[in-house]
């Protein structure tokens, strides 16, 4: 069947959505769904291991982009008095994309409007605050139908850091094992802690089930405790 609607908006376009289409791979995590995706280069290729400079491209896009916003802002000619309501929103140096698609494995779906669709999601234990501690990094490397892994690293070359991983932005995914190297055990929790020794670093890989329980926006204090 041929089309013959003019390209725009509502009608046939040569636009693939491809943030779409990852979208729906993400939640299915099926091969059909992942064929559709282009694996040129980029984030979906780097979890695949086809593009394994992407994190450290990644980085210096991002790093640049907020140097351009900046200069932007430092340049702007307008004043209080008469630039509109939103003319800011177009150099707010905020860039938050990949790097939640490295760190926890995620996505913003529909344009970062509605929610966080993520493998993991980090605590401070000791700061009792969400995201990472201060001098650990985190580096998600694969993702598959019922696992991550994950690569964590303490920065401080002196002082241990404590970590809290929790299944998914909203404790919605339940680990079912923990792999270190060639150790590997069983788990049944929604939440872990790990301490990480100065200078150290562990590529970590997490067995999980997906969608396995109600999200919520509790935070893990209590459930990792009882559950580890």
């Amino acid at each position: 069947m041929e089309y013959s609607a003019v390209p725009g908006y509502y009608q046939d376009m040569p636009n693939l959505l491809v943030d779409r289409l990852t979208e729906i791979y993400l939640w299915s995590m099926g091969r059909r769904d992942f064929s559709r995706i282009p694996l040129n280069r980029g984030w979906a290729a780097f979890l695949e291991g086809e593009d394994p400079d992407y994190p450290v491209r990644a980085l210096r896009r991002d790093l640049e982009h907020i140097r351009s916003r900046i200069e932007s802002m430092r340049s702007d000619p307008t004043t209080a008095e008469t630039r509109l309501a939103d003319w800011l929103l177009g150099i707010v140096p905020s860039t938050t994309d990949r790097l939640t698609q490295l760190s926890i494995g995620g996505y913003f779906s529909s344009g970062k409007l509605w929610a966080l669709h993520s493998r993991l999601r980090y605590f401070d234990p000791e700061m009792r605050r969400a995201g990472l501690p201060e001098d650990v990094a985190a580096l998600v490397e694969r993702l598959t139908h019922d696992s991550v892994t994950v690569t964590l690293v303490n920065l401080d070359p002196i002082s241990p850091r404590s970590l809290i991983v929790q299944a998914g932005g909203y404790r919605e995914h339940e680990f079912t094992s923990l792999r270190l190297g060639d150790t590997s055990r069983p788990v049944k929790a929604s939440a872990m802690r790990f301490e990480i020794a100065p200078g150290a670093g562990e590529r970590v890989v997490l067995a999980m089930r997906r969608y396995a329980a109600s999200p919520t926006l509790n935070q893990p204090w209590k459930a990792w405790t009882a559950e580890n």
